[in-house]
C-alpha cells in the first residue's frame, strides 16, 4: 500500500511561529511591572502581547493567558496598528491547535487591516493562510496564498521570507507528485536558508527533499538529508521536527524492505509526537504502523492503528489522512476475509479521493499557476520599457554634459585632447543604446512571439475546423443551420484571436510613444465606414509608460465600443498634455446611449476601472439620436 503520510506530514517552514526565546528573566519581569502600572487599554494589550511572544515557547500556558486578555481588550476601541498584531498572534494560535476555519475567519480581519502589518507579518498571514488550505487539502488555494506572499518578499527584497514561500510552493509540487519542480523549489529554499544561516529553515527543507529524493528512487541522498535534518533539529531542540523525520524515515526503511528498523522509526515518531501533543504526526505514524503490521500479518494490530489514525484525522479534518486510512483498512478487512466491512471502507477512500483530486481541482491549480506565469512576464517587459526609458534620459543628460562642455572649451589649447574625450564619450553612450535597444527588442519579439504563436496555432486550427465544417456542408443536400451556426461562430472566434494577437503587444506604443500606436490602430479601421481621426497637442514628449499603457487600452476600449454598438459614421480622439495632467476626449456622432450609459457593459467598466486606477476622472455625455462624449482627464 502507497504510504501517502510520507508527502502529507511535511515540516512546513513557518518561520513566524518559531520566535526566538526569551534570553533574560529581567526582559519579562521589566514587562510585568510596566503591565501593572499600566493605565490605558492601549498598553496594557501591548504590552499582553508582548509577554505572550516572549513566554509562548517556554511558558505556553501562561503565555495563552496573556494573549486571551490582549483579545478581550481587542473588543474595545484598540488602535488598528495593535489590532492587526493580535489577530496575526490569534491566527498563529489557531493554526497550531488545526482550527482551520477560524484562521481563515481572523486571516481575513488581519487582512482588512493589512495597511498596519509591517511586510514581515504580512507575509507570515498570508503563509499561515496557505497552510491552513494545504491541511485542508485546498492546494489551489493554498498556491494563491503562497503567491500573495511572494509578491510581498518581492517588493520589499525579503530573501529569507522568499526561503518559506519556496518551501511552502514546493510542498505544494511534493503533494501533486511533480518531483522536478519539488526539488527545484525546496533547492531555492535551502540556499537562501544556507546563505542567511536560517538553521531551522535548512533543518526543514532538508526533511522535504529527504522526501522528494526518496521518491525519486535516490534512498542514499534520502537518507543524507534526513539524517543532516535531524542534526539541526537536535541542536535547536525541535521535538516537532524530529517526530515526522523520525516518520520519514521509517517510511524510507520499509520500502527498502527493512521492517525492523522502519518500526523503530515510527515508534519513535509515535512517542515523540505524543509527548509533546503533535497529532497531525501522531496520526501519520499510526498509520504507517497499520500499514507495517498489515504486512506482516498483525491483522488486529494493523486495524488498531488505523482506526487511532482515523479518529485523529476526522478531529483534525486532513482529508488526506482520512482517505488513506481508509484504504487501509478496506485492504486490511479484505485479508480478514470481511468483504462488507472491506467494501464499506473502499467506497469511503473513493467519496475522499473523489474530493480530494477531481479534475475541477486539479484544474484549478493549473490555471493558478498559468495566470501567475502570465502576469509575472507582462510585468517583466513592462519593467524593462520603463529602464529604458530612465536610461535613454540619463544617456541624453550625459550628451548635453558632453556639448555644454565641448562650448566652454572652443578655442582652448587642448582641442585635440578634448576631441578625443568627447570622441570617446560618444562611442560609449552608442554602445549603451545599442545594448539597451537590444535587451527592448529581445522582449518585445518575445510579445510578438507569443502573439503569432496565438495568430499562428490557434488561429490555424479555428480556420482548418471552419474549412471541415464548410466542407460537410457543401457536400449535405441541403444547408444544414447547425452546421452554418457553428462555421459563422468558429469565424468570429478566428476573429477574436487575431485581434487578442494584435492587442497583446502594442510595439508602436513601447517603441514610439502613444501617438504612434493610436495612429496605428486607427489606420486597421481605414477599409470601414468609420471615419476615424485623433487630434494630437503637446504630445512631442512622452509620458510615463505605465500610464501609456493604461490610456492606450482606454482608447483600444472605447474604439472597440463604438465600432460594435454606436453605430456611427464619424470618430474624433483629443489628446492633449497640460502642464499637470492629460486629457483625452473620445466622441462619435452614434446613437448615443440615452439613460442606461452607467450600466451600458463591460466596455465602460473596463474604462472605469483603468481611469480609476490612474487616480483621474471620467465624464460621459451621452444622449438617443446625439452621439456620445467621453471626456477623461489624468494627473501627469
Amino acid at each position: 500500500m502507497r504510504l501517502v503520510f510520507l508527502y502529507f506530514n511535511l515540516a512546513l517552514m513557518l518561520f513566524s511561529l518559531q520566535s526566538l526565546q526569551c534570553q533574560y528573566q529581567g526582559t519579562i519581569d521589566s514587562l510585568r511591572n510596566s503591565l501593572a502600572k499600566s493605565q490605558s487599554e492601549e498598553d496594557t494589550a501591548n504590552i499582553n502581547l508582548a509577554l505572550y511572544k516572549s513566554l509562548r515557547r517556554m511558558h505556553s500556558d501562561s503565555a495563552q493567558l496573556h494573549l486571551e486578555k490582549a483579545i478581550e481588550l481587542n473588543q474595545g476601541a484598540l488602535s488598528d496598528s495593535l489590532s492587526a498584531r493580535i489577530y496575526v498572534s490569534q491566527i498563529e494560535q489557531l493554526l497550531i491547535a488545526n482550527d482551520y476555519d477560524r484562521v481563515f475567519n481572523y486571516v481575513n480581519k488581519a487582512l482588512k487591516l493589512k495597511g498596519h502589518l509591517n511586510p514581515k507579518l504580512l507575509v507570515d498571514v498570508y503563509s499561515m493562510q496557505g497552510t491552513a488550505h494545504y491541511y485542508k487539502s485546498e492546494y489551489a488555494k493554498a498556491i494563491q496564498a503562497h503567491r500573495e506572499a511572494e509578491k510581498v518578499c518581492v517588493a520589499n527584497k525579503m530573501e529569507t521570507g522568499m526561503a518559506k514561500v519556496f518551501n511552502n510552493i514546493g510542498i505544494a509540487y511534493i503533494k501533486m507528485e511533480d518531483w522536478p519542480k519539488a526539488k527545484e523549489y525546496m533547492g531555492k529554499s535551502f540556499e537562501l536558508c544556507k546563505a542567511f544561516n536560517i538553521e531551522r529553515g535548512m533543518a526543514f527543507t532538508l526533511g522535504n527533499l529527504g522526501i522528494i529524493n526518496k521518491n525519486q528512487g535516490d534512498f542514499k541522498a534520502a537518507i543524507e538529508a534526513y539524517q543532516q535534518s535531524n542534526k539541526l533539529l537536535d541542536k535547536l531542540k525541535d521535538e516537532r521536527g524530529m517526530a515526522r523525520n523520525f516518520d520519514n524515515i521509517g517510511a524510507l526503511y520499509k520500502k527498502l524492505g527493512n521492517q525492523s528498523l522502519a518500526e523503530h522509526n515510527f515508534q519513535k515518531s509515535l512517542q515523540t509526537s505524543r509527548r509533546i501533543g503533535d497529532e497531525s504526526t501522531m496520526a501519520s505514524a499510526l498509520h504507517n504502523l497499520g500499514g507495517l503490521y498489515a504486512e506482516q500479518g498483525k491483522l488486529n494490530a494493523s486495524v488498531d492503528n488505523y482506526e487511532k489514525s482515523l479518529a485523529i484525522s476526522e478531529k483534525l479534518n486532513n482529508k488526506d489522512v482520512i482517505r488513506d486510512n481508509h484504504l487501509g483498512l478496506a485492504q486490511v478487512y479484505e485479508g480478514y476475509g470481511s468483504p462488507k466491512l472491506a467494501l464499506q471502507h473502499q467506497k469511503l477512500y473513493g467519496s475522499w479521493k473523489d474530493s480530494i483530486t477531481s479534475q475541477d481541482h486539479l484544474k484549478s491549480i493549473s490555471e493558478l499557476e498559468i495566470k501567475y506565469e502570465t502576469k509575472k512576464k507582462e510585468n517583466d517587459i513592462l519593467l524593462l520599457s520603463q529602464e529604458k526609458l530612465r536610461s535613454d534620459a540619463q544617456i541624453d543628460k550625459q550628451e548635453t554634459r558632453i556639448r555644454q562642455l565641448s562650448y566652454l572649451l572652443i578655442g582652448a589649447i587642448v582641442i585635440l585632447g578634448i576631441g578625443s574625450v568627447l570622441v570617446l564619450q560618444y562611442l560609449k553612450n552608442r554602445r549603451q543604446k545599442e545594448l539597451i535597444e537590444t535587451i527592448a527588442e529581445t522582449q518585445i519579439a518575445e510579445r510578438h512571439r507569443i502573439a503569432r504563436d496565438l495568430h499562428d496555432s490557434v488561429g490555424g486550427s479555428l480556420a482548418m475546423a471552419t474549412n471541415k465544417l464548410q466542407f460537410v456542408n457543401d457536400n449535405l443536400d441541403e444547408d444544414n443551420k447547425n452546421i452554418q451556426d457553428s462555421i459563422q461562430v468558429l469565424v468570429q472566434t478566428a476573429d477574436q484571436v487575431r485581434q487578442i494577437s494584435h492587442n497583446l503587444m502594442p510595439g508602436e506604443l513601447v517603441k514610439f510613444g502613444l501617438v504612434t500606436a493610436i495612429h496605428a490602430t486607427l489606420d486597421q479601421l481605414e477599409k470601414s465606414s468609420l471615419d476615424a481621426h485623433l487630434y494630437a497637442f503637446n504630445m512631442e514628449d512622452r509620458i510615463d509608460p505605465t500610464k501609456e499603457i493604461h490610456v492606450f487600452r482606454i482608447v483600444q476600449e472605447a474604439i472597440q465600443n463604438v465600432i460594435k454598438h454606436a453605430q456611427a459614421s464619424k470618430l474624433s480622439i483629443y489628446l492633449n498634455k497640460h502642464k499637470k495632467h492629460l486629457s483625452l476626449m473620445v466622441e462619435d456622432d452614434g446613437m448615443g446611449m440615452g439613460n442606461n450609459k452607467n450600466t451600458s457593459g463591460i466596455g465602460l467598466n473596463n474604462i472605469e476601472s483603468r481611469v480609476s486606477q490612474l487616480k483621474g476622472s471620467l465624464n460621459i455625455d451621452s444622449g438617443i439620436g446625439r452621439g456620445t462624449t467621453i471626456s477623461i482627464q489624468i494627473p501627469t
